[in-house]
């Protein structure tokens, strides 16, 4: 009995083993442009993020985001998740506070998943965000796809 136990745990340990190399930090790749190196937009502007998929604030309203991610290219692009969530957005007001965060506080499943867009098609994104008191808002939106797509803009509120 002893013996089948120490093998057991010499089993254990060596599945759980751990590396002795430094982890790396995890690459984000922006389309070739750092996300503080974006142009800001009007909400009523698009942001071209990259020659192949192009995200286009729709509408920006009291309580909804409306955003689109198009297919720029003549052949289907496949956009690759790693759970399930697929934006996330962020809105900061004139003094760099940050006023709302859409996925702070939820939980995603772990799962792969795979939406793809067809030449021309547009795939929408709807977030609900909360009531803005009258200001200057900056918002940035990411799409959490490998690799992630990202667009900031300025939504002024009167």
């Amino acid at each position: 009995m002893y013996r089948l136990v120490t093998i057991f745990l010499v089993l254990l340990l060596t599945a759980c083993g751990t590396s002795n190399q430094p982890e790396e930090p995890e690459s984000q790749p922006t389309n070739g442009e750092a996300s503080e190196d974006k142009k800001e937009k009007s909400s009523e502007g698009n942001d071209s993020v990259s020659d192949e998929l192009q995200l286009n604030v729709v509408s920006f309203t009291d309580n909804k985001a409306v955003i689109e991610l198009q297919n720029q290219t003549q052949s289907s692009k496949e956009l690759q998740f790693s759970s399930g969530q697929q934006y996330d957005m962020w809105i900061t007001d004139q003094d760099g506070k940050e006023v709302f965060h859409w996925a702070e506080g939820k939980m995603f499943t772990q799962a792969l998943k795979t939406i793809t867009i067809e030449p021309g098609q547009k795939h929408t994104f709807e977030v609900d965000i909360p009531k803005l008191d009258p200001g200057t808002y900056k918002v940035k939106f990411k799409v959490t796809s490998k690799p992630p797509i990202e667009t900031s803009f300025t939504h002024t509120i009167e």
